[in-house]
């Protein structure tokens, strides 16, 4: 009884305000800071693991970076479902421990000398999945802790530590691979998920208790009403993304971007080591661009929103995307700092974009359906990467890799048209107030 009055009273001490200076959102910010961190680890090592330890080729690696994010096409809608359903605390720790048994298993097998590339896919796969149902719950927790006008704030300081994280891990990777092997790098991961369990173990507040009771399983639209289909729950939330003209716009344009940052993040490590002859150190010098460019864009998001508008600040896509045409030209000299810089400006760019389009869907989103809703959005933009990055292993392999990313670029810049075909380009701010659901919107045209 003394749990349920805790857990009742804290979404109105979150109300009254101060909830970024609260014990829970530190918490929960120092478990996704550690978590990420050691992820950053993981995306520069396992790429240079089937590289150098298993000598893949150019399709491979496009196929390995494909199955990271095949489970956002295969469960990413049911992911969205299962943490709309459910308490987002316990499903975050599941996955977090899941995480770490996962990537620990690549080190200890290569101990053995008993890796293998297809081992390497099927852990890609499966720490995908894990991903995909955590960020289910994470998207639709920080609303919960946080009220709607510190929204915008939380997302800075989450995405800000994000990136903060990414500068420090690929360090980390690179230290190992020269020093140690990249191997290791992944022993870092595996700690640093179970570190981020703990942390989400320790946060006191817990959501409303009939989430997890009888109508855990009923529509949340319609929750005095029967049990719904998982089926039926995935399509009320599609109709209302596919059919809300905001909503529509962002994922469409964002659906597009991803397609072709999967193929050119597919060639990134080819087109460094082997097409230029550069170090691994290169490689994670890129990542550590992005990330600094990352951290700018999240903290200065506020700033650029609060200046230009919101909509305004989506619609800058199309200028900070022409400078991701420079990275092509990385080479060993000079070329190398050009690259970067026109790296770190787009990457900038991008992060205050998201920033600010994330805060807008946790307040435009009804909350009974908010984890669906974010899951939508992030299978329809997440679920083409893999295509993506099978698009880029063979745009690598039928012209030169250099080639592939100027025509992988320049196509990112073009995909920025869709921003310009619905409300966005006649607003100066995105809306603030809740969307009314399906349901609640097709009962008010009946009456």
């Amino acid at each position: 009884m003394a749990t349920d009055t805790a857990a009742a009273a804290a979404p109105d001490a979150i109300a009254g305000g101060g909830a970024l200076r609260g014990r829970d959102f530190r918490l929960l910010w120092t478990a996704e800071s550690i978590s990420k961190t050691g992820s950053a680890v993981t995306t520069f090592a396992l790429p240079l693991v089937a590289l150098q330890t298993l000598g893949a080729n150019t399709l491979m690696m496009g196929v390995l970076n494909a199955m990271i994010w095949l489970p956002w096409l295969l469960v990413g809608l049911q992911a969205g479902v299962w943490a709309d359903r459910r308490s987002r605390r316990p499903l975050m720790i599941g996955c977090e421990a899941a995480s770490a048994v996962l990537i620990v298993s690549v080190p200890v097998l290569a101990a053995f000398d008993v890796l293998t590339m297809w081992y390497l896919l099927v852990i890609a796969f499966a720490s995908g999945c894990s991903t995909v149902l955590f960020t289910a719950s994470y998207n639709a927790y920080v609303p919960f802790l946080v009220g709607k006008d510190e929204l915008l704030a939380a997302n800075s300081r989450l995405l800000g530590s994000e990136q903060a994280a990414n500068v420090a891990g690929p360090g980390i990777g690179g230290l190992l691979t020269q020093v140690l092997s990249a191997v290791l790098g992944l022993v870092v991961d595996a700690a640093s998920f179970a570190v981020s369990a703990f942390c989400l173990w320790a946060i006191r507040a817990r959501e409303p208790s009939e989430r997890t009771g009888e109508q855990a399983g009923k529509q949340a639209d319609h929750p005095d009403g029967p049990r719904a289909t998982v089926r039926s729950d995935i399509w009320t939330a599609v109709r209302f993304v596919v059919r809300d003209p905001y909503l529509r716009v962002i994922t469409a344009n964002s659906a597009c971007t991803n397609l072709l940052m999967g193929g050119i993040q597919a060639l990134v490590v080819v087109f460094l080591v082997r097409a230029e002859g550069l170090s691994p150190w290169a490689v994670g010098a890129t990542t550590i661009v992005i990330s600094v460019g990352g951290l700018l864009g999240a903290f200065a998001a506020p700033r650029v929103s609060a200046r230009l508008g919101s909509a305004r600040t989506l619609l800058t896509a199309p200028f900070t995307d022409c400078f991701l045409l420079l990275f092509p030209l990385a080479a060993p000299g000079p070329l190398l700092v050009v690259a970067l810089a026109g790296t770190l400006i787009w990457a900038t760019g991008v992060v205050v974009r998201n920033v600010t389009g994330g805060a807008f869907r946790q307040a435009y989103c009804p909350p009974e359906m908010s984890a669906r809703v974010a899951m939508t959005m992030r299978f329809m933009f997440f679920g083409v990467w893999p295509i993506g990055s099978l698009l880029g292993g063979v745009l690598g392999t039928v012209f030169e890799v250099q080639t592939a990313l100027f025509i992988l670029s320049g196509a990112n810049i073009l995909t920025n048209i869709w921003l310009f075909t619905g409300p966005l380009k006649r607003s100066r701010d995105l809306p603030t107030d809740h969307a009314e659901p399906p349901a609640a919107s097709a009962a008010k045209t009946a009456t």
